[in-house]
């Protein structure tokens, strides 16, 4: 189960690096967002880069020992801000993702950080000492959507 501090313009979530509490955490976010009246596409745009980042440090970086994924989830007047960091094995996803696979060698995987960089306006990434820190920064409201 994940550990929640809610306010009306924050979350802040840590839970066990596996996906059944991911899959819990993400339902949580959903309300959040929901509840904070944000748009119901910019709210399906955080839930998918969401969940690729945690499945990936799931799959990945605890492969083979248990941890801890920290989610702080920050709503700005203008963007949604996110830090997440974990001490799984290390990761920089500065070279993955620039472009889209070619859907002609129709893999399964591969196309999760490229959705990534598509939806966020940032994405940056640190290590800092034994943790993963990955921050990323999307629109609080949709293309289409005036201000």
């Amino acid at each position: 189960m994940a550990e929640l501090t809610e306010t009306k313009s924050d979350l802040r979530i840590c839970c066990a690096g596996e996906l059944v509490p991911v899959r819990q955490t993400l339902q949580h976010v959903r309300h959040f967002l929901s509840a904070q009246d944000i748009p119901y596409e910019v709210s399906a745009d955080i839930d998918l880069v969401l969940s690729e980042i945690m499945t990936n440090i799931v799959e990945h970086g605890y492969k083979d020992a248990a941890g801890v994924i920290e989610c702080d989830l920050v709503l700005n007047t203008a963007s949604v801000e996110c830090r997440m960091s974990d001490t799984g094995r290390a990761f920089d996803p500065s070279g993955a993702g620039h472009t889209a696979p070619d859907p002609a060698t129709f893999a399964e995987g591969g196309y999760g950080w490229f959705l990534v960089r598509s939806l966020t306006s940032q994405l940056s990434y640190a290590r800092e000492g034994d943790r993963n820190i990955l921050y990323f920064s999307m629109q609080r409201q949709a293309a289409d959507e005036p201000c």
